[in-house]
Formats: structure tokens, C-alpha cells, sequence
């Protein structure tokens, strides 16, 4: 898991790729947020089965996280093949999202501990996820992509979920 996330992150090229060719209106996805005070928690879940690989669907979760945050109408998804498009995935979007070189937030991947396994059940009953999804984070691989000083970004499968974690405070 490690080395396929890490893989994707250092070629932006194939990582734009990726990004590009998941087409949002063919998956899946489930949504969730969670605001309290200043405290933020984003969490995308898409069932396994609708992507042939880990980096797929890194890609196509990393892509519904773009359109959700920058409030882009999934119905006007650009074209695969739009050069353009390509060109700002690599160049402005993987960087802005991803960055190498931001002191306040790092990225690297590492495994996640097993404490992360209560705390994400928490959260998702806090957030009203359905049960079956609850009940398949017993069977948990994660790994930590980005870390802030008041932000996390983890990503993760159950048996039958890919997941993107995020936890902020928002100033």
C-alpha cells in the first residue's frame, strides 16, 4: 500500500493520468463531513470493487475530493485526453494538494497505528455512516499521506471500502 501510494505521488504524470481517466460519473461514492468548533473531518468512502487497483482508486477518490473542494460540477468533468487538463492536474492541482515543499505540511507515507482503528469508528458513528461500513474497519489498512500542524490526511481500505480520511482545524 505504502509503495503504490508513494509510487503515484512522485510521477505526476501517471498520477494525472490516473486522475484523469476516473470518471466520476461512472463511481460511487459516499460523502460524509463533520464541523465542530474549528474542527473539520472530511471522510470519501468507494467500495472496492469498482477500481482494478490501490492506485486507481487513490486516483478517483483523490479526483471526487478536487471536485467536492473546489465546488466543481462533476456533470462538466473534462475529457480524459484534454491536454490542458493533464497539464493543470500535474502542474497546479497534484502540487497544490500534495505539496513537496511546505514547511507547515509535510508529505510522506507512513503505516498508521492501530489506535487510529477506535478513533475512525468513532468518527464514523459521528458522522452517521452506515453500519456495514462501521463494522468493516476492524479489518483496516492505513497509511498517513500528508501531516500539518492541524491537519491530517490518511488513506486507507476495509474489505470492501477504499477510504480518504481528513482532519483539520480550520483558523
Amino acid at each position: 500500500m505504502k509503495n503504490e501510494i508513494h509510487e503515484l505521488l512522485e510521477n505526476h504524470d501517471a498520477f494525472a493520468r490516473q486522475i484523469a481517466n476516473a470518471k466520476l460519473a461512472n463511481l460511487s461514492f459516499n460523502v460524509y463531513e463533520h464541523w465542530e468548533n474549528r474542527e473539520r473531518i472530511q471522510i470519501i468512502l468507494a467500495e472496492r470493487n469498482q477500481f482494478d487497483s490501490m492506485q486507481e482508486a487513490f486516483s478517483a477518490i483523490f479526483k471526487k475530493e478536487l471536485f467536492v473542494q473546489e465546488e466543481w460540477d462533476t456533470s462538466e468533468e473534462p475529457d480524459p485526453t484534454d491536454e490542458e487538463w493533464l497539464t493543470a492536474l500535474e502542474n497546479i492541482w497534484i502540487n497544490e494538494y500534495f505539496p513537496r515543499d511546505d514547511p507547515y505540511e509535510h508529505v510522506f507515507i507512513e503505516l498508521i497505528n492501530d489506535d487510529f482503528v477506535s478513533s475512525f469508528k468513532r468518527i464514523l458513528y459521528k458522522v452517521n455512516a452506515a453500519e456495514r461500513i462501521i463494522s468493516g474497519v476492524n479489518q483496516l489498512r492505513a497509511i498517513r499521506v500528508k501531516k500539518g500542524h492541524l491537519y491530517e490526511y490518511i488513506f486507507g481500505q476495509t474489505h470492501s471500502q477504499y477510504f480518504l480520511f481528513q482532519w483539520a482545524i480550520c483558523t
